[in-house]
């Protein structure tokens, strides 16, 4: 695997824990990351620096810090490390809630579940635009198909 590609992963991680952290109702702080996975987790306990570089996208934890982040997260570790699996289809709404989406199968459902979750990476101002858009792009094509149509 390629630098570039490691840190497109480790950037896409940072992401989904962010979501999944706004979805428990918890900030996506480096302090408040660091404090709450070291109540759960029974190794050495992660500093500051490494909760940070978890949010920033510039690292991803091992696997057996992945499993503790996904259970007290409720999300599955599968979807938390690779943004596939039984949790792909849930996307934050708003700080502390979810959403479902439906997500087909194939490769145009995972270019769809893709395109999901970076929209619910932008902040509420930009997916108030980008839904502007898609409003006036639906109205202009039920417009179309009515001039059709009459």
């Amino acid at each position: 695997m390629s630098i570039p590609e490691k840190a497109l992963q480790a950037e896409s991680f940072a992401g989904r824990l962010r979501i999944a952290l706004e979805n428990k109702g918890k900030k996506p702080s480096p302090t408040s990351l660091e404090r709450e996975f070291n109540l759960r987790w029974r190794g050495n306990p992660v500093s500051v620096h490494a909760t940070r570089k978890w949010l920033m996208g510039l690292s991803v934890p091992t696997m057996d810090k992945l499993a503790i982040l996904a259970r007290w997260l409720d999300v599955s570790e599968e979807w938390l490390r690779w943004g596939s699996g039984a949790d792909a289809a849930l996307v934050a709404a708003e700080p502390g809630a979810r959403k479902a989406v439906a997500v087909q199968t194939g490769s145009q459902g995972q270019e769809e579940s893709s395109l999901v979750q970076d929209y619910w990476l932008l902040s509420r101002a930009d997916r108030q635009v980008v839904r502007a858009v898609l409003e006036a792009l639906l109205r202009e094509r039920r417009k179309q198909t009515d001039d059709k149509g009459a």
